[in-house]
């Protein structure tokens, strides 16, 4: 396996300190600890600067529960107006993770595109189990829908995306908020997603113990995200056990060589383009799950391709 892997990549996730937490055990044994272990090794890290002509905030929406908000982590060029936006959800098998764990590609990313992201800090599982987090992304949306002008947004200019769980999220809200008929979502951008809880691919066998996502933290992911429902998933919260794939947004769907979830993610790409749905399928040579988090040549490179990604989907006519 890590012959196959890029070999400045494996250095780096070699060197890296979350390379020393244990995952796998966690995710077995204490899941909602693998936040704090990531904590301790982000507070032990320089703090990032965002550039000057980027406006960072977070903001607080009002949710569809009373008594509660949730935080938006918002990425805007300065001085503009009208742009469109990108609806993210961050990563970590739906458990842990935060939006600022984003901050080092969303500084850059929203003023090469020139588009305000906005990063859902929703609620995690186990403590919010499915379907939290798609509600609060649902609610990010609306409010979106509303009041985008607040942030300099367009409110008919929505994409959505996310990484791993975060682009599970997003699929889940894409087939949600089509049902529900009030908000035309433009396109959906998903890296590396999870889309299905059954881990029958020929990728989960062949691939089972990879760096970075191994068929066993796949499995209690879903045991989190799933508690009571493991044998029949509501609707919406596996994306490749949807029933209805019409008249979902444009995709672009990204997957890494090897990462164990690339076949479940080639299958719903199938699923879309079965259904009429566009779709750009790219497999990243060389890859594993997450890792454009390490920062690398394979890196740089996936990041200049995003914005070429971007811009074409921008260019497109509404």
């Amino acid at each position: 396996m890590q012959e196959r892997i890029d070999p400045d990549l494996l250095k780096v996730m070699i060197d890296s300190p979350f390379s020393k937490i244990d995952y796998e055990a966690l995710l077995a044994q204490d899941p909602a600890r693998i936040r704090e272990e990531e904590m301790k090794v982000m507070i032990e890290d320089e703090p990032l600067s965002s550039p000057q002509s980027l406006s960072v905030e977070n903001i607080h929406i009002s949710s569809s529960e009373d008594q509660r908000s949730i935080r938006l982590r918002v990425y805007k060029p300065k001085e503009k107006e009208n742009l469109p936006i990108l609806l993210y959800f961050h990563g970590g098998a739906f458990i842990y993770g935060t939006p600022e764990q984003y901050d080092f590609i969303f500084f850059p990313l929203a003023l090469d595109i020139n588009a305000v992201i906005v990063s859902v800090d929703y609620r995690l599982a186990p403590e919010h189990p499915f379907p939290a987090a798609m509600e609060d992304g649902y609610d990010a949306l609306l409010w979106l829908s509303k009041f985008a002008e607040q942030i300099g947004g367009d409110k008919n200019n929505i994409m959505v995306g996310g990484s791993s769980a975060g682009a599970t999220i997003a699929a889940s809200l894409t087939h949600y908020a089509r049902d529900k008929k009030t908000i035309k979502i433009r396109h959906q951008y998903l890296l590396y997603p999870p889309t299905d809880h059954l881990l029958v691919t020929s990728s989960m066998h062949e691939l089972a113990h990879a760096p970075m996502q191994t068929k066993n933290t796949t499995k209690w992911m879903w045991k989190h995200y799933l508690p009571e429902e493991m044998i029949h998933p509501p609707q919406y919260s596996v994306p490749l056990q949807e029933k209805n794939f019409n008249n979902l947004p444009d995709t672009t769907l990204i997957v890494c060589e090897l990462d164990p979830l690339k076949d479940e993610g080639k299958e719903y790409a199938k699923k879309l383009q079965h259904s009429g749905v566009s779709v750009n399928l790219l497999e990243i040579k060389g890859a594993v799950h997450a890792f454009d988090f390490f920062p690398c040549a394979l890196s740089d490179s996936f990041y200049k391709q995003q914005i070429e990604l971007f811009k074409h989907i921008l260019n497109q006519t509404l």
